[in-house]
């Protein structure tokens, strides 16, 4: 259903950001990262994409730049508590590593 609307919508931002979600489910990393920088090229404010591209990056092993995304989706929205935990999840895991 999210391949039709993003055929008729092509810029619809949350159908490439639930996309990736359900690729991201799926372990399809990679493809679900691809469309979460597609949403962020329609709209580079749109938090939901910000923290989910976040999670999929720290599921790919790349803390740094998840917890880029997960601190820019708080810049947009400062109440997103999703991102908050995200993002101090990551932080406790690097501690932890150090």
């Amino acid at each position: 259903h999210y391949l039709e609307a993003l055929r008729l919508k092509p810029d619809y931002v949350e159908a490439h950001t639930n996309l990736g979600n359900t690729l991201q489910k799926q372990g399809r990393l990679d493809e679900a990262i691809g469309y979460y920088l597609e949403a962020l090229r329609i709209n580079p404010v749109y938090e939901k994409a910000h923290n989910n591209l976040g999670v999929t990056l720290f599921h790919k092993g790349n803390m740094e730049e998840a917890i880029n995304h997960f601190q820019e989706a708080l810049r947009i929205r400062p109440d997103y508590v999703d991102a908050k935990n995200n993002l101090n999840k990551v932080l406790m895991i690097q501690r932890q590593r150090q």
